[in-house]
This record gives structure tokens, sequence and C-alpha cells, in this order.
């Protein structure tokens, strides 16, 4: 069950472990091959789990439609991971991506609705939908925290255009599949059952909310960043 003993030590063995990754990157890793290496990894490592994911969808649903991607997180890690094996840094699919891919990823982790598919934590669909959620959150503060997807307003653009695209698709899949896909998107479901959540609430105050952090980082924090740099390195020059 959702922060039940099984999901508290998941918790706590991937806040422990994407944590000291990222540390451990952040601090040893500098040459940028290195670094495109481990992103091109990563991206590999989370293409192969959502696949995984996906194909124990069938049998879970019983169903070959439950190969196809039908959710906003399933649909953006797929996207992410072949975007990370193949585009180039900074490419205008990252801007959606990256955004998406953490807080769907954050939510899912903490607060994973679909946990209770079975009666333990490792049947395959729970923890494969766990995996690729969290992968998709370390590629995500990965790529920002080595510059390789620089934050932008300019950029921005690209988040609330992904959203449209995933509306779309989980539209045209509700027809094309006549029946067999029954939900996608969250078009005609709550993201947490039983509450308001629905896609008009949630999108657009996602889209606000990165906007305004977007404005807050490139407006203030970076500026700041900028500044202190400047002045370390003014010291450190004879």
């Amino acid at each position: 069950s959702i922060f039940g003993w099984q999901h508290l030590v998941y918790l706590a063995v991937y806040i422990v472990l994407t944590v000291g990754a990222l540390v451990f990157i952040a601090l040893k890793v500098k040459k940028e091959k290195t670094i495109e290496i481990i992103i091109k990894v990563t991206g590999g490592v989370l293409l192969a789990s959502i696949i995984w994911n996906r194909i124990t969808l069938i049998e879970f649903y019983n169903s070959v439609w439950g190969l196809i991607p039908n959710t906003v997180c399933g649909t953006t890690s797929l996207i992410f991971g072949i975007s990370a094996l193949f585009l180039k840094r900074d490419h205008i699919v990252f801007h959606f991506c990256v955004y998406t891919a953490f807080w769907g990823g954050i939510v899912a982790t903490v607060y994973p609705t679909f946990i209770g598919q079975a009666h333990y934590f490792l049947y395959q669909p729970t923890i494969s939908g766990m995996i690729h959620h969290g992968i998709s959150v370390f590629l995500s503060v990965l790529m920002v925290m080595k510059g390789f997807v620089i934050p932008s307003l300019k950029k921005f653009y690209a988040f609330p255009l992904g959203y449209c695209f995933l509306l779309v698709y989980g539209i045209f899949l509700l027809d094309f599949s006549n029946g067999n896909i029954t939900e996608a998107m969250y078009i005609f479901a709550p993201l947490i059952p039983g509450t308001f959540l629905t896609w008009y609430v949630v999108d657009p105050f996602l889209i606000l909310g990165n906007l305004g952090l977007l404005a807050l980082w490139q407006k203030v924090i970076k500026p700041r960043l900028d500044e202190k740099k400047s002045k370390k390195e003014q010291e450190i020059t004879p």
C-alpha cells in the first residue's frame, strides 16, 4: 500500500542511491564527454525500464494493448529515453521532457496510485513502474545539473505544447483502440481517484507553476549565482 513498509523502504533506498549518485557526479565528473556518456546510458536504462513496464502490463490487462503507453508519465518516459539516446544537448524536446518527467516522477514515486496492483511490492508491473518513474527524475535533475539542458524562458513554450501533444495523443488512443483502451492521459479520470485533480485543473497549474519557477531562476537566482562565481574568479585571478 502507499506508505506501507515496502513503499517506505523503497523510498529510503531510492533517495540514498539517487542523491548519492548525483552528488558523486556533481563533484567527480567534469569531462563533457563523460557526462554525455552517463546521460546516454541513463536514457538507455530509462527506455529499457519503460519497455519492461509495458510488457508486464500486457499480462496485467490481459491484452496486447497494454504495450502502448497511455499515461503522461509512461509516454514521457518513452520519449525521454529515446531523446536522451539520440538528441543533442539542450534540444527543444528536453524542455518538455525534463520538467514533465521531474514533476510526474516525484508525484508517482511519493504517491504511486498504481501501487495496489498486487499484494506484494515486487509485482513486476508495480516495481517496473516505480523504477521508470525514479530513473526519469534522476535523468531530469542530472541534465539540468550538468548543463545538458539550460532552463530558459524563451523555450518555455515547449512545456505547454508538449502537454497539448499528450492530450491529442490520448484522444487518438481512445478513438483508435475501439474501447480496448478505456483511459488515456487522465482525460476522463482524475490523477488521484476520488479527487478534483482532473487534467484541466492540474495542467494549467503545472504550466503556470513551471513558468513561475523559470522566471524566478532566470531573473533572480541565476544572476546572483553568476555574480558570486564572477567575484570568486576575480579573487583567484592574481
